[in-house]
């Protein structure tokens, strides 16, 4: 590992403001902000699990990678009880589980909580029964027609009409229908998890952050032209979904002991306070980034399937962690349970420099979306909590391993890993290392224009609780 190249001030610009309280931060940590060479973005991200058995079946690029978790376990010298309070489709607390730690994965977004399930699922199936009900579900989506749809439609909202061609909508209502008969059991929840990860394949949208790309074939008015490279039948999707489980599930049956993993579908404001005190030996978790992305459009199609109208959507988005520029803010909610830590948020100068800049900058009439104000000052407020009842629930010695990456607006650049790490230290923890990746993310293109390139950290935290 190698120290992270000194970094400076930017030039000074009439509508930026200033970086004094950033500077300090910069300056306190710069002794353990380090590039790991290690690190790599396959690493890091989901992309080396498109060839992991099970991990490979729904693709969540939001996701970090199984072999990630590997790597940081062996940072820890006590396993005991793993903690992800953003668990995502559980990577973290089933691989945790596989390491012969129990685990705890909390996970808001059903979508996620879905995909776990179901990978517990394949550590108890029987390969050949859920051959037998794949070959079923196979057999009645192959045999659809328009009458399937009559009661067991695909459940659009909005965001998802036009998604899927004829043919392709007649066979996921025939898949649905199967699946209301079908009878419980882990392989009719892998059956499950086939057909709702063949649903992007099958449509004309991709995922893309922010939201959903769409094909211009779809029919759907559009301002920007996009053609997927290819677009399956459902039919198609499916059998291959059904194919990988089958072909993964032998070398999944002693992967993990389930009874060594919790996956709690709920937010972490309502769950982590009901943790024990000293009760969690490691936390590996991946926030959402405050990056705007809205996992509510992005994973529409998914959250459709699972029966979310246009208002549970909404509602959903809602109590995620503020992250977009929609989010309200939840501080009326949050004071009962976390009344100090606000205080901590309150008083955070970095976090006022920023806010106060950005604010400078709308009052100029600069700033494109005044609603990014309210993202950054949210989104610190909600981790602020979360960090305070992490430092809580952490025995002393544990070790925090956080996921996240810098962002920008308006040229002001917001420094998530010091100010996380700061709020951290005044929690209780000991920063051990800010591991930066080799190679960092550029800002947007429209900000470069008028501010020039800068490369932004992507990080991983490794906090010590004192």
């Amino acid at each position: 590992m190698t120290p992270f190249p000194s970094m400076v001030s930017r030039v000074p610009d009439d509508h930026l403001g200033e970086t004094r309280q950033r500077d300090k931060l910069l300056a306190s940590f710069a002794d353990r902000i380090t590039v790991n060479s290690d690190l790599t973005r396959s690493l890091v991200s989901w992309q080396s699990n498109k060839a992991a058995p099970g991990f490979r079946w729904f693709r969540y690029k939001e996701g970090f990678s199984a072999r990630l978790i590997r790597y940081l376990l062996e940072f820890v010298p006590k396993r005991g009880c793993l903690l992800d309070p953003f668990a995502g489709t559980g990577v973290a607390p089933l691989i945790a589980a596989g390491e012969g730690m129990t685990s705890i994965g909390i996970e808001i977004l059903p979508v996620g909580v879905h995909v776990a399930n179901g990978m517990l699922a394949a550590a108890t199936a029987d390969r050949e029964i859920f051959r037998e009900r794949a070959e079923a579900l196979w057999d009645a989506v192959s045999s659809a027609d328009a009458d399937c749809r009559l009661k067991d439609s695909f459940p659009h909202v909005r965001i998802t009409e036009k998604a899927f061609p004829l043919a392709s909508e007649n066979e996921i209502a025939a898949a649905r229908k199967y699946l209301r008969k079908a009878r419980p059991g882990p392989e009719t929840s892998l059956t499950a998890l086939a057909a709702i990860a063949a649903l992007e394949d099958a449509s004309w949208t991709s995922k893309d952050g922010q939201y959903l790309r769409w094909d211009h074939r779809s029919g759907r008015r559009l301002k920007a032209k996009m053609e997927k490279r290819t677009v399956l039948t459902y039919s198609d999707s499916l059998r291959k979904k059904l194919d990988q489980i089958y072909f993964d599930l032998p070398g999944l049956s002693n992967a993990y002991n389930p009874d060594n993993v919790e996956i709690i579908g709920n937010s972490c404001y309502e769950v982590l306070p009901q943790l024990s005190t000293d009760s969690i030996d490691t936390v590996i978790t991946s926030p959402p980034y405050a990056n705007r992305y809205d996992y509510t459009r992005t994973y529409a199609l998914e959250l459709a399937w699972l029966g979310f109208d246009n208002r549970g959507l909404a509602e959903l988005r809602q109590s995620l962690l503020s992250a977009t520029v929609e989010n309200r803010s939840k501080r009326e909610l949050l004071v009962p349970s976390f009344g100090d830590a606000l205080r901590l948020f309150d008083q955070h100068p970095a976090i006022r420099e920023i806010t106060d800049a950005l604010e400078c900058a709308k009052n100029l009439g600069a700033l494109p979306n005044p609603n990014v104000i309210r993202l950054v000052s949210n989104y610190f407020m909600e981790l602020t909590t979360v960090i305070a009842e992490l430092a809580r629930v952490c025995r002393p010695g544990a070790s925090v391993f956080m996921v996240n990456d810098n962002v920008q607006y308006h040229g002001e650049e917001v420094p998530v890993d010091l100010i996380l790490s700061d709020l951290a230290e005044q929690c209780g923890f000991h920063t051990n290392a800010i591991w930066t990746l080799p190679r960092g993310k550029g800002n947007a293109s429209q900000q470069m224009g008028r501010f020039g390139r800068k490369e932004l950290r992507k990080c991983v935290y490794w906090w010590i609780r004192r």
